[in-house]
């Protein structure tokens, strides 16, 4: 099978009869033809018959044609390019030499080198030049040994050899310069083709922003990172593939890169717009390159980050938060406990619950630690039951937890909500194979504006210490 080469640049003009349709192109080529040579005949410049001139002529520019030299090639332009060249030279050759005008053959074949360089590439120049020598040779023999020619054998021989060295020189360096196109050419191609993989493959969306916020550019790998279609995303608004909340971050970040001059940079993490018609989040990064002229917009790459975000979520949310309850920790309370006495005005104030479970160190020694752990998530849901979802519950280590308590206006309601808290965990607990009875120490401290979080908090413990002292006191007084 025929192996097509990659395409070469035509350096060749096409044929007049490529352009001009047969039925009238051959009949003007002929009449032109034959008229010249009526002429030339006339003033004894042309030798030969005007009709068999201009009927070889009509022929040799029927060969040229495209369609033609597909034909002789088997179909492609760059095979047999020998046999093609000797067609063509043939019947110039004949043209030239019927008019007696032979040693202009190396002149001709040179159009004819030039049009299949165009076709055939580069190296045709070396075929071209050979056939052109081997036909001069032939016509200057044939002159020799009496062919008709318009002038004396001898000045048709140095006439011959002159056009056959610019002939030679001119397919050479026509030749070169093609090898030279060619070779730009397939670098060229080879520089795209490596483009277009890197960024078909690549997981990073690559997208240009005009001047009026719209897409003039979406990269293919929009496709397989967040299921579009790159044609429904061009000519639409950049803004409207991200997020409602994150839109005026972004906003703002145009609009400094916009202003920031030649390749100003910016970077966010954002949540994009999957065609499913969920939100992942993005790593975008923004480029200005409106002043480059091959790109005259904002650069924007985009990767998608979403796994990496949801792990970091994860591991933000363990470090925030007790393991067994799933409440937040002791270092979270502290936390929200100090932004909110910060943010307390002087009308409301934030309560604090210190709390410590009654009774819990006798289940844990007496039925297992399993039972122990079982007591402390169900403890937990009881608590947070008991407050209200604005509330935070947080477990501070062991059997104590904490809660936060904001907007607190009247103090006496938040101690009658401790007390009914501490009667609900008087309730008993069905855990696994036990049904136990515990109960709770609620210590409630107050602060506000310039408390300290652990003050509030030490506050709250010596509270709740005074509050199970009671609590046993009472109990003695009636076991006795």
């Amino acid at each position: 099978m025929t192996q097509v080469p990659p395409a070469r640049p035509f350096l060749g003009a096409r044929p007049a009869t490529d352009a001009v349709p047969p039925v009238i192109g051959v009949p003007v080529l002929f009449l032109a033809i034959f008229g010249l040579a009526v002429w030339g005949r006339r003033h004894g410049a042309v030798l030969g018959s005007p009709v068999l001139l201009a009927t070889v002529v009509v022929l040799f520019a029927a060969s040229g044609s495209e369609w033609y030299q597909r034909l002789l090639g088997g179909g492609h332009l760059h095979n047999r390019v020998v046999l093609r060249l000797v067609h063509a030279t043939v019947l110039i050759g004949l043209v030239l030499l019927a008019a007696g005008w032979s040693f202009l053959v190396p002149a001709a074949v040179v159009l004819i080198g030039v049009l299949h360089i165009g076709w055939s590439g580069s190296q045709t120049w070396k075929p071209a030049t050979a056939v052109t020598a081997a036909a001069t040779i032939a016509m200057e023999v044939a002159v020799q040994f009496g062919a008709p020619s318009v002038v004396a054998p001898a000045h048709s021989h140095l006439a011959a050899v002159i056009n056959l060295l610019l002939a030679g020189f001119g397919l050479s360096n026509l030749g070169l310069a093609a090898a030279r196109a060619e070779e730009a050419t397939l670098t060229l191609q080879r520089a795209e083709e490596r483009f277009r993989a890197l960024v078909q493959d690549s997981s990073d969306v690559v997208a240009v922003i005009g001047a009026d916020g719209r897409m003039t550019h979406v990269s293919d790998a929009v496709c397989h990172v967040s299921g579009w279609d790159p044609a429904d995303l061009r000519d639409t608004a950049y803004l409207g593939l991200f997020h409602p909340d994150d839109q005026a971050e972004l906003g703002t970040a145009l609009t400094e890169v916009t202003g920031g001059g030649a390749d100003t940079q910016a970077r966010l993490e954002l949540r994009v717009a999957h065609r499913d018609g969920t939100w992942h989040w993005h790593e975008v990064t923004l480029r200005n390159a409106l002043d480059h002229p091959a790109v005259g917009g904002i650069v924007s790459n985009q990767r998608d980050i979403s796994d990496r975000r949801a792990q970091q979520d994860r591991l933000a949310h363990a470090a925030a938060h007790d393991p067994l309850t799933g409440l937040p920790n002791r270092a979270e309370v502290l936390r929200v406990l100090e932004a909110a006495l910060a943010g307390a005005d002087g009308a409301e104030s934030v309560a604090l619950f210190f709390i410590d479970l009654d009774g819990f160190k006798a289940v844990n020694d007496g039925y297992g630690h399993a039972a122990g752990d079982a007591l402390l998530v169900a403890a937990a849901q009881r608590l947070r039951a008991g407050l209200r979802a604005e509330d935070l519950l947080g477990r501070l280590g062991g059997d104590e937890f904490a809660a936060v308590l904001t907007g607190i206006t009247d103090p006496a309601d938040v101690r009658d909500r401790a007390g009914r808290l501490m009667a609900d965990m008087d309730l008993p607990f069905d855990l696994p194979g036990h049904r136990v009875r515990i109960g709770a120490s609620i210590g409630v401290a107050f602060g506000g504006t310039g408390t300290d979080a652990d003050d509030l908090v030490a506050a709250a413990d010596t509270r709740m210490y005074e509050v199970k002292g009671r609590v046993f006191q009472a109990a003695t007084r009636l076991s006795r």
